[in-house]
């Protein structure tokens, strides 16, 4: 669960504008480019300066090859800092790092690619620049090491850099084209990058060592964010609901990404939004609204008497069943609120049995994370509307 605590939303004092609070999108995709330019001049440097006709290959994980939720202890060590090390030779020069790449094996090379997938160098999806900061961010608090906090205060410098100026985030910054570039919520990618904003704010630990100008920054940054979230709340029939997993940067409205993931309300990555929001200590009213309006529209659309499971041969099916719930589906159709899912072809379909079985038990169709803001809600309602 998301730890934010203490920021008061909106607050009262004026605060010194970002840079990024007042370009325009056109001079925001201009700083895009200009990062990408730097990242791949700067490699493209380093290739030549190794001797090297094609880079080396960076190693694969399926998340980074390092623990982030290590017991403080583990952060006096010498293998915390021999990961940190790592950890820092994979940072692209604007300041992220990329998904899916293990940096527990041994520091980059010179000309060795800076992740496995070149095209979504630095990222924020899978966790990815948020969890290489929280464990350079603890790693620095044990060995007062220099060049770990210059690695987290970079990084941090990227996501402000990253953010939209309608105070969303892209997936990927500097930009990638296509889905990438969509306000994402899936994954709990604007979650993550929202929480560590928080705490830099704040200068909360492990990040109580960020300067006070970048803690101004990213108050301001944080404060952009929740914005976004409120413009975001879908909107029906003059009705707040809850999100789409993706948002268009430029209309604020929900949209598809992938071919088999329809433009919907998305309650998996909503739920995981809404428990974030339940951590703040001082919501401001707009925001207990969306609150308690996301958690009306979960309890009016759960589904009970079915359940989502494995058949004698492996595939996923939905099967009735008596007791069964409450479950949620995946994506719900805006405006009827009848569940949908979508197959690789691009099509929509209202029963998830009519998909391909590749598809069926390849994703995630139905969920119970709303069971999560049910069962908070009593006490956030107690603490905070009455």
């Amino acid at each position: 669960m998301y730890r934010l605590i203490a920021l008061s939303l909106l607050l009262c004092g004026a605060l010194p504008a970002l840079a990024a609070t007042e370009q325009s999108l056109p001079e925001y995709r201009a700083l895009s480019q200009s990062l990408a330019q730097t990242d791949k001049r700067a490699f493209a440097q380093e290739l030549k300066s190794s001797g090297r006709k094609q880079p080396l290959a960076a190693p694969h994980a399926k998340r980074f090859g390092f623990d982030p939720d290590a017991p403080d202890e583990f952060f006096q060590t010498a293998e915390a800092r021999r990961i940190a090390d790592i950890i820092i030779s994979y940072q692209t020069p604007s300041g992220g790092w990329s998904k899916r790449t293990d940096m527990s094996v041994a520091p980059r090379l010179p000309g060795q690619m800076l992740g496995v997938e070149k095209h979504y160098i630095p990222t924020f999806d899978n966790g990815a620049t948020t969890t290489q900061i929280w464990f350079l961010a603890r790693t620095y608090n044990a060995s007062q090491e220099p060049r770990y906090a210059r690695a987290v205060e970079q990084a941090i410098d990227l996501i402000i850099k990253a953010q939209y100026p309608n105070g969303g985030w892209p997936q990927n910054f500097p930009l990638t084209g296509g889905y990438h570039d969509y306000i994402t919520y899936n994954d709990k990618a604007m979650g993550k990058l929202l929480e560590v904003i928080e705490s830099a704010a704040v200068r909360r630990a492990p990040l109580q060592f960020v300067s006070p100008e970048q803690a101004s920054q990213a108050q301001q940054s944080f404060e952009q964010g929740i914005q976004a979230v409120l413009d975001t709340q879908v909107m029906v029939d003059g009705k707040r609901t809850i999100w789409g997993a993706q948002h268009d940067a430029s209309t604020l409205a929900p949209i598809n990404a992938r071919k088999f993931e329809p433009t919907a309300l998305a309650t998996a990555e909503s739920a995981d939004l809404v428990e974030l929001l339940m951590q703040l200590e001082n919501p401001s009213e707009a925001l207990k609204q969306a609150i308690v309006a996301a958690h009306d529209w979960f309890t009016a659309n759960r589904i009970y008497g079915y359940s989502w499971e494995k058949d004698q041969d492996g595939h996923n099916v939905l099967i009735s069943k008596e007791g069964a719930g409450p479950l949620w589906s995946r994506f719900y159709e805006i405006g009827s609120n009848k569940p949908v899912v979508g197959d690789r072809d691009g099509s929509v379909h209202y029963d998830v049995m009519e998909i391909s079985q590749e598809r069926r038990d390849g994703y995630a169709w139905y969920t119970n994370n709303p069971k999560e803001v049910l069962k908070d809600f009593p006490e956030w309602r107690e603490q905070h509307l009455q």
